[in-house]
């Protein structure tokens, strides 16, 4: 097995290599920004050409390099997208603490949680008002229409997430109300999330990060996102957004969603699907 999903990823790799470069625009209202590693770069591409190829949308695009970004990664993405923004863990370590002195919960959840800088660093050091945050494992396999038309009708202060199956948070919805004060929608899945960050609140999270349970939790980032939304600010994309268990790809499909324990399928079914649509679009080959 373990074989066979490493020549899936070469393939993976050098196809998406040869898809044509994708100049996105320099500034703007609202930025697309992704956090990726060095385990998950080749599905994050793939993830970027897609959204990008059938949205024909030209947002800026921020890529967040957790630190484990090797150089030769770095360069393969910015051949693909020369307009990116790579926004390197390492430097960033040496902006945040001084920016947030004030705020030593929060520093301190970015030093314990990998997706802390989702919430804590984006909103500091991306330049737009707005931002459209994708999951690296989310793959696009046709125009997703509803997306695209919220990106051009969101109203000011107004959080667009898909839906998870369940409730993942922290804790429970009663729990948060009770603890925080705070009434927060069903399902918030924040994989898909086009989030208004202009004059971000960091004593709200200050404040909420006091809580231990909501320090150390693995959902904690999503629980940050949907108690700052509300449930009054939250509004949700359809049904084909929606985080799903269903093992193959529906001929209509949008997106699919590759989260752990199928990750590994993003290789064999996933970004086989992709290269098949966009190959007939002619996006291969420079």
């Amino acid at each position: 097995m373990s074989q066979r999903i490493s020549f899936a990823k070469a393939r993976g790799l050098s196809a998406v290599l040869d898809a044509r470069p994708i100049h996105t625009d320099t500034a703007g209202d609202v930025t697309v920004c992704i956090l990726t590693t060095q385990r998950e770069w080749i599905p994050c591409l793939w993830a970027l050409v897609s959204f990008y190829e059938f949205s024909q949308c030209r947002y800026p695009l921020a890529i967040y390099d957790d630190g484990s970004l090797s150089s030769s990664s770095h360069r393969a993405i910015l051949r693909l997208f020369p307009n990116a923004s790579i926004i390197d863990r390492r430097c960033a370590d040496l902006v945040m603490p001084r920016a947030l002195a004030e705020y030593p919960n929060c520093l301190r959840f970015r030093r314990g949680h990998p997706n802390a800088p989702r919430i804590v660093d984006l909103p500091l050091l991306c330049a737009s008002p707005r931002i459209l945050m994708l999951d690296d494992h989310i793959l696009f396999f046709a125009r997703p229409e509803r997306l695209v038309q919220r990106l051009c009708d969101l109203e000011p202060g107004q959080f667009v997430f898909g839906r998870d199956a369940n409730d993942c948070y922290a804790c429970s919805r009663d729990q948060i109300l009770e603890w925080f004060g705070v009434e927060v929608g069903e399902r918030v899945n924040c994989g898909i999330m086009l989030a208004e960050i202009s004059d971000f609140k960091y004593e709200l999270l200050e404040s909420w990060l006091g809580n231990s349970q909501m320090n150390c939790h693995s959902w904690a980032e999503q629980t940050l996102w949907a108690m700052y939304a509300g449930k009054k600010r939250s509004v949700f994309l359809g049904q084909e957004y929606d985080v799903t268990a269903c093992p193959t790809i529906e001929s209509a499909c949008v997106l699919k969603r590759y989260p752990e324990p199928s990750r590994r399928a993003v290789y064999d079914e996933g970004i086989a699907r992709v290269e098949g649509e966009l190959e007939r679009r002619g996006v291969f080959g420079r």
